[in-house]
């Protein structure tokens, strides 16, 4: 405790040092213009550092990113283009401070500053003006699936770190990201097409096809501009169980388009229709370790297990030994109507929405733990196994969402001292959710019996319609409604001093009905009662803000911003578990300094912050160990620094750099409550969160011959070591499900041409030169192997691009 202290306090004093000293040595680089002088342009020979981007990240209209007094990044359009970047994981890993949590495509916690835990979102997720939720899985964890929409032809990405909940609601709790789309050009025809082909180290081929055409219908008035994709993506991990190879390979397709119209000059309302279906073909997590404890290595990540041997198979690289086959089609419909104007005092920013998410969840319902099994053998609890005739059997479950929000602002167009934005919002949300676990063949496929279905029945072959024969079903339906009112207000005490609050209230109410329609056969021959819970809560969001502005390049700021996530209730299932949990709140207390240097070739950004967190909503396991749900107890306090730094040393050069460093990410109480006792204890490391995660980029171009100008970039990745659990330290005799996320670092290279002349490009690249199988996610359970989700392996492929 006391070296992470003084760790922290040297990083303090150092960010201070340069503080103080950063206006002198600000004012030799480049004198202060006079206060009503216009803030410099961008030239030819510093444009495309990301400090010049024009963002709307505080929902204040436009404004360059460097000024904003505040730790956000942002990726403009032509850097995420030339990095290749078509989806989350291609530009994560180079954000400091962002992290994530990957059990496969469309099933990712987003993690900002070291926040992370079961529940419902703490980062939250925009695309446009529309906010995406997580679907609710079977413990209402809707953290945990956040949806992947494609990404191309976007304006840029917007990640804002620490509490946005002032502006961004009650799921931003530690941070948003935005997805930013190009809007249409109402006065030009244009178009542009990539295609791609790839191939992955040990696995199969994939490929991509993107294309975006741009039209005026009534010039300068009425424009259309549409999007369409099918991007395959490579599998590696082979079923060696039911001899299927590549299995998780997936096949994506969608289009977007967005319909502008502008009645006149200072108006514009867009209409946006979004679709993509997404069909992963099998699971992403494989069982490379010695979990039969055959090769003899009691440091193997998988020597802990205690897996029946009648479970045996090969495990190894990329191997996965499920008895079932486990598609997820992924299907996602984002509708949208906004419209944007100036009322002379203000601009004014209306958004309706309609968000639709279905997803087909399925994986292998391992229940050797509740003594059942094939006949003859002994199950982990030492006694013989029962009813054969309930192995093995499938997880299946439908997730349905159904989301709608409406969101109204103003925001100050003055230039007075005074500049604010206040508005309202309103959500809607419903999920639906099926959970059946049917019977399987000896091919992982469905048993679909030929009798009709019996009721609840404790027989061999007894089921429901849609599961029969089965093991057990269930299903729930939630619905939560949020209102809130919200508004920022900055004012400028000098022209170089400003203070900034904030505040939101909200409230939300969630309704929850549910019903056991088929009970495990082996807990008895009488149906849970349905259900019918609710949770109600209402809360104001505070935040305040001091900025100082020595000089026209260089920003210093204090904030303390509170941090809220709703609450939520649990399911029922086969046995009690609590009705709800409630919402956790945090305090992010933190101190920040903005800088450009050398006619704005070099950008030198970083912050300090300590996070409070309370009241944390943790998982729970009802005394099967057969179902989740979700409580309350314990808190945390992390403490941390992010830099970042973006450089122009020559014409044509440009590199980037960054680091999150978080000294201290731990319990300050015990997780126990009346109605939970989880296993987190005071001193307890936050689950797979990493210490330091560090990101390096260089890009340099230069003209080949006339009309063609050519590339070479490489980008780095580094991310520490984390645990899975809490609590490593297992008493004798029980269960040690604590697994070590080893550090790992990721090399990507891009070399390519470019005609400004014609549109055309070209790109060869190689991800992940090292072929390196990072622990991006470890699992481990009771009586099953420890799986484990890599990035993906060595991929090499060219790229093809055209522009009109």
């Amino acid at each position: 405790m006391g070296h992470r202290a003084t760790g922290l306090l040297t990083a303090t004093s150092l960010i201070a040092c340069v503080a103080a000293a950063a206006p002198a040595l600000a004012q030799e680089a480049a004198p202060a213009p006079a206060p009503d002088a216009a803030p410099p342009r961008p030239t030819a020979s510093n444009a495309g550092l990301s400090g010049d981007i024009v963002v709307t990240a505080r929902k204040r209209g436009e404004e360059m990113l460097q000024d904003i007094p505040a730790s956000i990044s942002a990726i403009g359009g032509e850097e995420l283009a030339r990095r290749g970047v078509s989806g989350f994981e291609d530009f994560a890993y180079q954000v400091p401070g962002l992290t994530f949590t990957n059990q496969g495509p469309g099933l990712k916690r987003y993690t900002l500053r070291g926040i992370q835990s079961a529940g419902q979102e703490q980062v939250a997720v925009y695309y446009d003006e529309v906010p995406i939720p997580g679907i609710q899985s079977s413990t209402g964890d809707s953290g945990s699936q956040i949806g992947d929409l494609q990404l191309y032809d976007m304006s840029r990405v917007e990640v804002l770190k620490g509490p946005q909940s002032t502006t961004f609601g009650a799921n931003s709790q530690t941070g948003a990201i935005r997805f930013i789309t190009n809007k249409p050009n109402l006065s030009t025809v244009e178009g542009s097409v990539k295609v791609e082909a790839n191939i992955v180290s040990g696995g199969n081929e994939g490929g991509d096809i993107y294309g975006m055409i741009n039209m005026p219908i009534v010039q300068d008035t009425l424009g259309l501009r549409v999007v369409g994709y099918y991007d395959r993506t490579a599998g590696y991990v082979d079923n060696v169980r039911l001899g299927n190879k590549n299995i998780n390979s997936d096949n994506t397709a969608g289009f977007r388009a967005i319909l502008r119209l502008e009645p006149s000059p200072d108006w514009s309302i867009d209409a946006m229709a979004w679709y993509q279906r997404r069909d992963t073909n099998g699971a992403s997590e494989y069982s490379p370790y010695d979990s039969f404890r055959e090769r003899g290595d009691s440091s193997d990540p998988g020597w802990n297990d205690r897996v029946p041997r009648f479970a045996y198979f090969e495990t190894g690289k990329f191997n996965s030994g499920s008895y079932v086959k486990s598609p997820r089609p992924d299907r996602q419909e984002l509708y949208s109507l906004t419209a944007n104007g100036d009322l002379g005092f203000a601009a004014l920013t209306v958004t309706g929405s309609v968000y639709k998410r279905n997803l087909q969840f399925y994986r292998d319902n391992f229940v050797w733990s509740l003594g059942v099994g094939p006949a003859g053998e002994i199950c982990p609890s030492g006694n013989p196994c029962v009813r054969p005739d309930l192995v093995p059997q499938l997880t299946d479950q439908t997730q349905d969402l159904n989301q709608k929000t409406f969101e109204a602002r103003l925001n100050s167009t003055g230039s007075g001292p005074f500049q604010w934005v206040t508005g309202v919002f309103y959500r809607d949300r419903d999920s639906d959710f099926r959970s059946f676990s049917p019977l399987v063949d000896e091919n992982g496929d469905v048993i679909v019996a030929s009798t009709p279905p019996t009721g609840f029945s404790t027989a061999p072959g007894a089921g429901i319609e849609g599961c029969n024969p089965c093991a057990f079903a269930r299903i729930n339906t939630r619905r939560i409604k949020e209102k809130a009112i919200f508004g920022e207000g900055t004012f400028d005490i000098t022209d170089s001093l400003e203070v900034m609050a904030g505040l939101r209230w909200f409230e939300a109410k969630q309704r929850d009905n549910g019903a056991t329609l088929f009970q495990f056969p082996t807990f008895g021959s009488t149906l849970p009662a349905p259900y019918n819970r609710r949770v109600d809560e209402n809360r104001f969001i505070p935040k305040g803000q001091i900025s100082f502005k020595p000089t026209q390049d260089l920003t210093f700021y204090a904030l303390a911003a509170k941090g809220y996530r709703l609450g939520g209730t649990n399911q029922s299932a086969a046995v009690a578990v609590p009705d709800g949990y409630e919402s956790d709140s945090l305090w992010n207390y933190e101190l920040g300094m903005k800088s450009t240097w050398f006619d704005r070739r070099l950008i030198f950004n970083a912050a300090i912050y300590q996070i409070d967190w309370d009241n944390i909503q943790v998982t729970g396991r009802d005394p099967t160990n057969s179902f989740g749900f979700i409580g309350n107890a314990g808190a945390a306090r992390i403490q941390g620094m992010e830099v970042e730094v973006q450089a122009r040393p020559a014409d044509g050069l440009d590199i980037s750099a960054g680091f999150n460093w978080l000294p201290k990410r731990e319990l300050t109480e015990d997780q126990v409550s009346a109605d939970i006792a989880a296993p987190g204890r005071k001193g307890d490391k936050i689950p797979r969160i990493p210490a330091f995660t560090a990101n390096f980029s260089a890009q340099y171009s230069a003209e080949l011959v006339e009309g063609w100008n050519g590339f070479i970039r490489g980008d780095y990745s580094f991310k520490g070591k984390s645990g899975t659990e809490l609590r490593p330290v297992v008493p004798a005799g029980a269960l040690n499900l604590y697994r070590t996320q080893r550090s790992f670092s990721l090399v990507n290279a891009r070399i390519g041409a470019n005609n400004d002349d014609n549109g055309l490009g070209v790109a060869l690249f190689m991800d992940n030169i090292f072929d390196v199988q990072g622990d991006v996610f470890l699992a481990a359970a009771a009586n099953v192997p420890t799986t484990k989700i890599t990035n993906r392996p060595r991929t090499v492929g060219i790229e093809l691009t055209k522009r009109f």
